[in-house]
């Protein structure tokens, strides 16, 4: 495998990506496309007692992505499925950062926002299951 293509390989590796084929010039990876939280909420709301495995299982079956790569000279050309490796270029920046908060200040100290939210989304859902069933 060329040098520069083991590189790209070994960083994709790095963010979650799963070798499927390799060869001296080519390679495919699969990985998953993001989880949706929000819609996961608003069919979990719609519907109580299905609608998150419902959504769960649609999401399994259908968040499958491929990446293909192959050297074209000097250059690694990429095909498949590109828009979810430019997302998360973009959003690795982002999460180097908050690993190196949480690093630095503790997980609660950064976290906290996050938190109050998701426990407040859980407790307003606890509390229209009891008020309406």
């Amino acid at each position: 495998m060329k040098s520069n293509l083991s590189q790209r390989v070994a960083e994709l590796v790095a963010n979650g990506w799963e070798p499927v084929t390799t060869t001296e010039t080519t390679a495919s990876l699969t990985g998953r496309r993001p989880f949706a939280w929000w819609l996961f909420l608003i069919v979990i709301f719609l519907f109580p007692l299905f609608g998150g495995l419902l959504y769960l299982i649609f999401w399994v079956a259908t968040s499958k992505a491929t990446v293909f790569l192959h050297v074209e000279g000097e250059d690694i050309a990429v095909a498949g499925d590109k828009w979810l490796l430019d997302l998360q270029r973009d959003q690795h920046e982002a999460y180097v950062k908050k690993q190196r908060l949480i690093k630095e200040q503790g997980f609660l100290k950064v976290m906290w926002p996050q938190l109050i939210v998701s426990f407040g989304l859980i407790a307003l859902w606890i509390y229209l299951l009891k008020t309406y069933w």
